[in-house]
């Protein structure tokens, strides 16, 4: 899945531990493409399993959550 919102298309190996930031958005959008285990609570993004680690609301209402690259 290329990322949303016209984000630049960077060539990136991820690797377990590595850490990104979504907008909420973005993971309610994986969920309705069936891209969420809700038994692990992981989702499935570029080809590897993420966990939500945390979020941040912004001044403009808007949720960025923190994922973290999990070896699942």
């Amino acid at each position: 899945m290329t990322e949303p919102l016209g984000a630049l298309n960077v060539l990136r190996s991820w690797k377990p531990g590595d850490v990104r930031e979504l907008p909420e958005k973005v993971l309610r959008k994986l969920r309705l493409e069936d891209r969420y285990d809700s038994y692990s609570q992981v989702y499935e993004l570029d080809g590897r399993r993420w966990k939500v680690q945390g979020q941040v609301s912004q001044p403009n209402g808007e949720t960025l959550l923190t994922m973290v690259c999990v070896d699942e």
